[in-house]
């Protein structure tokens, strides 16, 4: 493979399509009080109830289109199953009882599950009695689409959907049992944010505490079938939650509604009801339920409900691919399926119809090391393919440069779509170096599963705060923020504040400050003083900047006197820690900029740099062909020709932060599962790419390469070669094989490709202890420790009037005398 050296931008081409074009989400019913049509409450026929249609317009009842109510061929015997191989053909013909299909990733598992309820039906069993499950919107439209085209009219029949839609629909008939009236609400999230934030104000608990943090509690809890108040407590926000929580409850009973996890709940107290539990436990013929490893404890104990009378439940699932635990999935539900369901079958599903075989071994060789798991090793027919490259960047921004000039050259060498390429990262923060690359190189991208870098609701608050300091005219800025954090300014208040500016015209930042001062008498004391602290810290950051702070220890201050970092660190929350990481990416590309600009850059130039990345983020078309940008967790499900997989850092990923109540063991085989997810979303090209400096906040973290590139077999990877240029006191890089550098250099010009020499190397001994050093930030310091060697040289240093600072030694000179 040759890669180009050319560092050109090029035009996108036109939109290709492509097998899936959406990430992962987790499905539920349509809010409030407009279920699906088939859920509604039957009202007055002249509003509600559908005419009549007759039963020639409607297609064939169940089986009729398979021949079971009349002569003709079935569905077989037309050849439909014609492409199964023999192991989905087991699965598709296996008769009644517990059936486990282990389906590895990209092994046609969708396939195999309308097929074998085509052959249910062919069977004769009656299309109402089936009843299938997915976790998705986008999954169960898919199933009914299938089998619509497979089975004609009986599709209409079954019942196919979510979980959450299924148990709505059994609550739309029998939930009078368990206390909801058949025109119950559904309370969405938007719905529950409001009611708990009302609640919070009704406690009187103070501004410590988002709606957010608690309902984040309250949905671990219900997952896992507990109650939200029987937790320990470790914090205010644990304490709130032994508070606002039976008041949720209540008022979720007087308005007659339930939150999505009370509609798996509910469904579960029917089950333990007298008339309703027998039925409900033979209801259901056949129940199928797909992506099984991600069922958590309560939809697992609804399964066997359902199957109870009639033991026929098949499921289909990788725990291999099991990467939810933070959600409150239980892969141990599909570990111990044959311990609950002794005389199950199991059929293992091990083709890949997707990867090449190099992508498959490495996958193998990386998830082989989980202990917890079935044994199993996919195959494909696809022998060969080109070796999964290594690349280890000097920093993040390297890193992302490498990726953006990689696409250029596959697309220049290939004839490749910008739509073939997906970048998958571990966390939402990496996609600000890789999204500034992609623009740089002027290569269209899209951010699939979340919000482009600079739109993020935390990056635009903060902003908010520097525009107010650079501008005390910027009024939008104050309608943001000044309740931002929440800081008890009522909106009774800020409408008279508002006032005073208009009446004065003066801007509405100096109109707080005038009502802080009492120049509005119908503002009380609190508000006044509520007022003045927040014209204090617009004061306080605009002081910092005429004397001169570093742009990045403005953002830091902002960040910190505002109060929004100790809020997200209470809050404490899978969402509070990724609104953290997306800060401390604000405050890193600030450093690069003060590096760049040798310290002489200002906040308006930065600021006005952001809005101009800003403002490309909107010029692109929705429809039209564009790189991929994506979390692991939302590209689950999806392939692509070519995948970048970044950050393969230690740290970073496997990252084990994330880990609730779990050990360290099953925190890293949860990493590691999400590296076998990422690797085989990767069809003809697999790359990981990794940094040896990261920055984050204001400090920088050397790490060390993945974990995980050491369970790749040699034969598989590749390393890139490096520019001939002499490295004094450097470790080797990490899986360096001759053998692989000379094959890959011969094929690849990188030197020509990337230019890596931009940092000079130090002597192992450079910069003693006690010597003085000048920076171009924080001016002349003393060094009081140093570690490492190489480019990898830390010194401490103690800066007057500044602080003491850990900094890479190759930023800093000797300071002259």
């Amino acid at each position: 493979m040759r890669w180009p050296t050319t560092s050109r931008s090029r035009s996108p081409p036109a939109t290709r399509r492509r097998t899936r074009d959406r990430p992962r989400t987790r499905d539920r019913p349509r809010t409030r009080d407009r279920p699906r049509t088939r859920d509604r409450p039957r009202t007055r026929r002249s509003r509600g109830r559908a005419r009549r249609v007759p039963r020639a317009a409607r297609g064939p009842r169940s089986g009729e289109a398979l021949g079971i109510f009349g002569p003709g061929p079935t569905c077989y015997e037309c050849g439909v199953d014609a492409t199964l191989n023999p192991q989905q053909q087991r699965a598709v013909d296996y008769g009644d009882g517990p059936l486990m299909v282990l389906a590895g990733a990209g092994s046609g598992k969708t396939r195999v599950l309308v097929h074998r309820i085509a052959r249910l039906l062919d069977r004769g069993v009656p299309a109402y009695r089936v009843l299938a499950v997915t976790f998705t919107n986008k999954a169960a439209g898919e199933m009914r689409e299938r089998l619509f085209g497979l089975c004609g009219g009986a599709a209409a029949d079954m019942w196919i959907g979510t979980f959450h839609a299924t148990c709505a629909r059994l609550l739309r008939r029998w939930g009078d049992r368990v206390g909801l009236t058949p025109a119950f609400t559904i309370f969405d999230d938007d719905d529950q944010v409001r009611l708990v934030t009302a609640l919070i104000k009704e406690l009187n608990i103070g501004d410590q505490v988002s709606a957010r943090a608690l309902l984040w509690r309250i949905d671990r809890a219900k997952n896992r079938g507990e109650d939200p108040c029987d937790g320990p407590v470790y914090s205010v926000v644990d304490e709130a939650l032994r508070q606002v929580y039976p008041l949720y409850r209540d008022r979720l009973v007087r308005e007659d509604a339930v939150d999505f996890n009370d509609l798996l709940l509910k469904v579960l107290d029917l089950c333990e009801h007298d008339e309703v539990g027998p039925w409900l436990a033979s209801r259901f013929s056949h129940v199928l339920v797909d992506e099984f490893q991600d069922t958590n404890r309560v939809q697992y104990r609804l399964v066997r409900h359902f199957v109870r009378g009639t033991r026929n439940l098949t499921v289909v699932g990788d725990d291999d691919q099991s990467i939810y635990g933070w959600r409150g999935a239980e892969p141990r539900n599909l570990l111990d399926f044959d311990r609950d369901f002794e005389d199950a079958a199991v059929i293992k599903l091990e083709q890949n119809y997707r990867s090449t075989k190099v992508i498959l071994d490495a996958a193998n060789a990386v998830i082989a090391r989980n202990r917890d798991r079935h044994p199993k090793a996919l195959w494909t027919a696809r022998d060969g393919g080109e070796p999964i490259l290594w690349e280890e960047a000097e920093d993040e921004r390297r890193e992302a440069d490498f990726i953006a000039k990689a696409i250029i050259g596959l697309m220049d060498e290939e004839g490749r779509d910008l739509s073939d390429f997906a970048v998958l990262y571990r966390t939402h923060a990496q996609s600000r170096a890789l999204e500034e690359a992609l623009r740089v190189h002027q290569l269209r991208y899209r951010v699939v599963g979340g919000t482009s870098f600079f739109q993020r609701r935390e990056i635009k608050d903060i902003r908010a705060y520097l525009k107010l300091v650079i501008n005390h005219a910027a009024d939008s800025a104050f309608e943001r923020i000044v309740n931002v954090p929440s800081r008890g300014i009522g909106k009774r208040t800020i409408d008279r504040v508002r006032t005073h500016a208009r009446l004065t015209g003066i801007s509405l930042v100096d109109a707080a400050r005038s009502c802080a001062h009492g120049a509005v008498s119908s503002i009380g004391p609190a508000a006044r003083k509520k007022l003045g602290a927040f014209v204090d810290i617009i004061d306080d950051l605009r002081e910092r900047l005429v004397s001169g702070a570093a742009v990045a220890d403005l953002i830091v201050a902002a960040i910190e006197r505002s109060g929004y970092r100790e809020r997200l660190e209470i809050e404490d929350s899978i969402e509070s820690r990724e609104r953290l990481d997306n800060l401390g990416q604000l405050v890193a590309m600030a450093a690069d900029f003060d590096q760049d600009t040798q310290g002489k850059g200002t906040l308006v130039e930065f600021d006005e740099r952001i809005s101009l990345a800003s403002a490309n983020d909107a010029e692109d078309g929705r429809n039209a062909a564009a790189v991929t940008l994506m979390t692991i967790h939302a590209a689950k499900g999806l392939e692509f020709p070519v995948v970048f997989l970044c950050g393969m850092e230690d740290g970073l990923f496997p990252s084990l932060r994330e880990r609730d109540d779990r050990d360290d063991r099953e925190a890293l085989e949860e990493e590691r599962r999400l590296a076998y997810v990422a690797m085989t979303r990767a069809k003809d090209r697999l790359v990981l790419t990794g940094a040896k400096v990261r920055r984050t906040w204001n400090d920088i973290k050397i790490n060390n390469p993945s974990r995980f590139l050491d369970d790749i077999p040699s034969e598989c990877l590749a390393v890139r070669a490096r520019p001939a240029v002499p490295r004094r006191g450097r470790a080797a890089p990490a899986r360096r094989r001759a053998g692989d550098y000379d094959e890959f250099d011969q094929r690849t010009p990188y030197s020509e490709m990337v230019e890596y020499d931009a940092y000079a190397d130090l002597e192992p001994d450079g910069f003693p202890v006690g010597s003085a050093v000048l920076h171009a930030k924080f001016g002349t310091g003393r060094v009081i420790d140093a570690s490492g060697c190489g480019a990898n040289r830390k010194l401490v240093i103690e800066f007057p009037g500044r602080g003491i600072k850990t900094i890479l030694a190759r930023f800093v000179q000797p300071a002259a005398g």
